[in-house]
């Protein structure tokens, strides 16, 4: 990830294969990245800590001198995610920017099994913290706030629980 120029592709894989295409990828020499997070899981005999991928089915390629045709001939790769018949291209600074969010150490992240429904949520921005300036849709409003960070490129989302004191409503003194 040296080019902080080069645009990303969202690609879309086979299920359960993630990580499999990830070291695929680097294995051909494409950079990619797998956003992950660690849920824990009851064996019969044990709780244990899984990596698990944060978009199920889904991981980011960088943009290189390449065709992005080829990323379609790598096995487990389905399609990319495209808009009409051109894939999406999303930036570094996003990229950045949701690695920075992910990454921070006081922000736990896990993937939303359901799309989130909109219409019941206020439209809020961040004002403090890791995730400031970040917009999302509030999720839950009773003893906390869950802020939607709603990725459109991929129609995923990502749930962080904030106070209520770090986000304000969109609309008051924009």
């Amino acid at each position: 990830m040296s080019d902080t120029a080069a645009h990303w592709y969202v690609i879309w894989t086979e299920a359960r294969a993630e990580k499999l295409v990830a070291s695929r990828l680097e294995a051909i020499g494409h950079a990619s990245w797998l956003p992950t997070y660690t849920a824990r899981r009851q064996w019969s005999d044990r709780w244990k800590a899984v990596t698990l991928p944060l978009f199920p089915g889904y991981l980011f390629a960088q943009e290189g001198p390449w065709s992005w045709h080829e990323l379609l001939r790598v096995p487990g790769v389905l399609t990319l995610v495209k808009a009409g018949s051109v894939p999406v291209l999303l930036s570094s600074a996003y990229i950045a920017e949701l690695q920075r969010a992910i990454n921070t150490p006081d922000v736990q992240v896990e993937p939303l099994e359901d799309a989130p429904v909109f219409a019941p949520g206020d439209e809020v921005i961040v004002m403090d913290g890791p995730l400031a300036g970040v917009r999302g849709v509030v999720r839950d409003m009773q003893s906390r706030r869950t802020l939607v960070i709603w990725i459109e490129a991929i129609g995923r989302g990502v749930a962080c629980t904030l106070g209520t004191a770090a986000v304000r409503k969109l609309g008051t003194a924009d």
